[in-house]
Formats: C-alpha cells, sequence, structure tokens
C-alpha cells in the first residue's frame, strides 16, 4: 500500500519567493475580505466525480509538437497524457477557445 507524504509549507524551496513565514498568514477576517473559502469549505470543492469510461484514442504529432508538449508538461510536474488530456477535455467543454481559420479562407 502507497503511503502518501505530506508535504508543508516549511518543505516550499526557498528563494524566488516561496520563503513560507508564518506570520504572514491570512487573519479571518482577510480570508473573508478575500472571498477564500473556509478549510470545510474548500474540502466540499474537491472534484470526486470521473468519466464514467476512459477512452484510448491513437493521434500522429509532429515530433517537435509532442517534446514542446513534454516541456511543458515537465515545467508544470505533470506527465504529457494528462495535460494533454486536459487540453483537449476544455475544448471539448468550451472552456479553452481556439482561433481557428476556416479552409479556404484566410
Amino acid at each position: 500500500m502507497k503511503t502518501r507524504n505530506e508535504v508543508s509549507y516549511t518543505d516550499e524551496p526557498k528563494g524566488e519567493g516561496w520563503n513560507y513565514n508564518e506570520s504572514q498568514t491570512l487573519t479571518p477576517e482577510e480570508q473573508t475580505a478575500l472571498e477564500l473559502p473556509t478549510p470545510k469549505q474548500a474540502r466540499g470543492m474537491r472534484l470526486v466525480r470521473r468519466p464514467a469510461k476512459l477512452t484510448r484514442i491513437n493521434i500522429r504529432l509532429a515530433e517537435e509538437t509532442l517534446s514542446g508538449l513534454k516541456a511543458r508538461a515537465a515545467d508544470i510536474g505533470m506527465p504529457y497524457q494528462t495535460l494533454a488530456a486536459s487540453v483537449l477535455h476544455m475544448v471539448a467543454t468550451g472552456k479553452l477557445n481556439l482561433a481557428l481559420v476556416p479552409s479556404g479562407k484566410k
């Protein structure tokens, strides 16, 4: 059985604004002013729905497209297949709009 490594904010990398300082935490009033959810509300917001069935697809990509996708995925710490599936999902659901030029028109 795999165990999850719990990461605390004190484990964040140093530099580039990642320093964690408990004295800089937001007060409840500041959290309310910023409309941040309470921990209880945040737990209720977690996505628990998964697709009923996953479907495998095969696509052909240019090598530079795949290497660019892998590089972007590595930058954000995500597997490239997950990133590709996320982008396709956003396009399919209208959350990401693409400017496509119809064939024959410029």
